[in-house]
């Protein structure tokens, strides 16, 4: 089976947590004078001399589409329905009848109109029935636009803008794209996160209401740079990043975000706009170690 580009860079950073953990115990233990004299003659690393990009960091999120509008529709007076002129399923237009009433105490006969343009999904009643005002007699749903609605944690909803753009998978297997136009204010009080809407046009009908979706949104763009995951690595806390070097080509440690995982690397943030990252010998050398530098023109290959 082969493993999809971020999945591998997730074990990749677990077994690098792994190692983070175990190597906590030989912190502890008396460090061997071979051990440093080994650390000492180290004097070379490779460096990617890296200029950053602008890139939109990616917010993946779970969803469910649902309609723009899905209206019961109720009648305005009580009475018999005697004649309900359209059928399930049937579009309909602004103003057409969907289901005429007789009331035999005012002899009239009351209207229930369509309220706009739109797909009847289910009816309420049969003739012979007898609709009280209020009562329903079906439910209309405009399906385009459709919206993609999933919910944002409250970290990362500060990269979402209304114009913004996304895609989504839905359960169906269907790819489908839209554009933010709703991001809401306030947060849902149990889970802290933010109701965001997403557009899709649905002018063919092909998207169904209520179906399962895992939305991707690009977010903010930020500067950024493309690695390979493979040297990434973890801070004396366990915080993710990477190995760098100075001016003076003195070793050092920043920490990093991962903005996307791609094929071609995954999209850092979190360092300098040009860095010297150290992508061979990272794993010998140490913070503040002055080392020799080999620059490398070529980005890194995939881990």
């Amino acid at each position: 089976m082969k493993l999809r580009q971020t999945h591998r860079t997730a074990i990749f950073v677990f077994l690098l947590l792994i190692a983070w953990m175990t190597s906590g115990f030989y912190a502890n233990q008396p460090q061997n004078i071979k051990d440093v004299a080994v650390l000492e003659t180290v004097s070379s690393v490779t460096v990617l001399n890296s200029e950053a990009s602008m890139h939109a960091k990616k917010i993946r999120v779970s969803g469910f589409t649902e309609a723009d509008k899905l209206v019961k529709v109720r009648a305005e007076a009580s009475g018999k329905v005697i004649s309900i002129p359209v059928k399930q399923g049937q579009f309909v237009k602004k103003d057409q009848l969907i289901c005429q009433l007789y009331a035999a105490s005012r002899t009239a006969y009351p209207k229930v109109l369509a309220p706009f343009d739109g797909y009847l999904e289910t009816f309420d009643v049969e003739v012979g029935d007898y609709l009280n005002t209020g009562g329903v007699c079906g439910t209309i749903i405009d399906p385009d636009p459709m919206m993609l609605v999933g919910e944002v944690a409250e970290k990362e909803i500060t990269l979402v803008k209304v114009g913004s753009k996304a895609t989504a998978k839905l359960i169906t297997g269907d790819q489908i794209e839209g554009t933010v136009s709703f991001v809401s204010t306030s947060s849902n009080p149990s889970s802290r996160t933010f109701r965001v809407e997403i557009k899709v046009d649905n002018k063919d009908r092909r998207i169904r209401d209520g179906v399962s979706a895992q939305i991707e949104i690009s977010g903010k763009e930020l500067l950024a740079h493309r690695i390979s995951p493979s040297i990434l690595m973890l801070g004396d806390s366990g915080e993710l990043g990477v190995r760098t070097v100075d001016e003076t080509n003195q070793v050092g440690f920043s920490r990093i975000e991962i903005l996307e995982d791609t094929t071609e690397g995954i999209w850092i943030s979190g360092l300098p706009e040009v860095t010297k990252i150290i992508t061979i010998g990272q794993e010998y050398v140490y913070q503040g170690q002055t080392v020799n530098v080999i620059e490398s023109a070529e980005p890194q290959p995939e881990a």
